[in-house]
This record gives structure tokens, sequence and C-alpha cells, in this order.
């Protein structure tokens, strides 16, 4: 599926006529070329989507922090959000970087994928939707159909492509606290 054709969805989520390029230089194309980007960010955010994750050895830069203890590591460029690391140690991300105690440090994480060949077609259904409501404003100037929108994207289109994409590795099992085995075992 092109940017076109997901931009083409989300158009007729709001009634608006269909474009052909994103660089047309209708108001609809226009609309959706100023939030497509900001707009992908966003979902991207919401879950550790399974064709836009990456796993990364971070790089150690030679900056130490203006008061504490730790090591920064470079955050890559193209993250757009942090799922996994490989270390139980605290970490915290400070703008560009991850400080952290630990001599080596490697993330699960989001990036911004840019090839919509490989989304998955919940994700395109809830992205859609999300490009939608963003747009819906410009381009109907009604705040309730904008509201309407988030709302459809909050409630029904997100949680199914989550789910959906949640599916795409084993389950983990369910483990018995120390409470249960109290009880169980009397």
């Amino acid at each position: 599926m092109s940017q076109v054709s997901i931009a083409n969805r989300a158009l007729a989520y709001i009634g608006a006529n269909k474009i052909t390029s994103l660089s047309e230089g209708t108001q609809e194309a226009n609309a959706i070329s100023n939030v497509y980007g900001d707009s992908l960010r966003s979902i991207l955010s919401e879950a550790p989507w399974v064709f836009a994750l990456k796993r990364s050895l971070l790089n150690k830069v030679q900056l130490t922090p203006s008061w504490g203890r730790g090591n920064y590591f470079a955050v890559p460029a193209d993250m757009v959000r942090i799922f996994g690391t490989m270390t139980e140690n605290e970490w915290r991300q400070e703008g560009k970087y991850i400080l952290s105690d630990t001599d080596q440090f490697g993330i699960i994480y989001t990036y911004k994928e840019t090839d919509d060949a490989v989304y998955s077609p919940s994700f395109v259904d809830a992205f859609a939707v999300r490009l939608a409501a963003d747009v819906a404003y410009d381009l109907t100037n009604a705040s309730s159909k904008q509201m309407e929108l988030i709302q459809y994207y909050k409630s029904e289109m997100l949680p199914i492509a989550r789910s959906i994409n949640a599916q795409s590795r084993s389950a983990k099992p369910v483990k018995d606290d120390l409470w249960v085995n109290a009880i169980l075992r009397g």
C-alpha cells in the first residue's frame, strides 16, 4: 500500500476528495502532506510493531553526567521509542542519549519505518483513521468530526491493530506468584 493509498483511505473517512500525489497542491494533498510524517511517528510510538522493530547495541559516548554517575550511550537517529533493553539495570533517556550504570547497553526499539509495503493491514487501517483525525478539522472545519475519529482510533482501530500485532510472537507463560503458591501449598 502506498502513501497515496493510505492518504485516500484517510480522506474517505472525512468525505474529502481523493488525491493522486502528496505534492499535487490541492487542499487535501497539502493537509495530508503537512501531517503524514508526524502522524506516522505518533502511531509507531504506540506499540512495538513487528515490522518496525530493531535491536541495537548502543555506542558509548565520552560524556560524563554533571552530577551522579553512569555512562551515556547514543540513541539511534531513527529511533521512535524504546520497548526493551538487554539489561535489568536502571536507565533513563536524556535527550539524544541513554544514561545507565552499565558498560554495554542494548535496546529493542521501534524505528521510523517509511516503507509502507511492510505495514500490516491492521496497522494501515489504524493509521488511516489516525491520519483522518489529524486532518479532519483542516478539511471540514468540524471539531466534532475530528473528535469522532480520534475516539474511533483510540477505542477500536488502535486496540485491534495492537492485538493482531501482539499475536506475532509466542505467548508468555503465566507464572504463579509467591502468594498463590503459599495458598496452594498450605
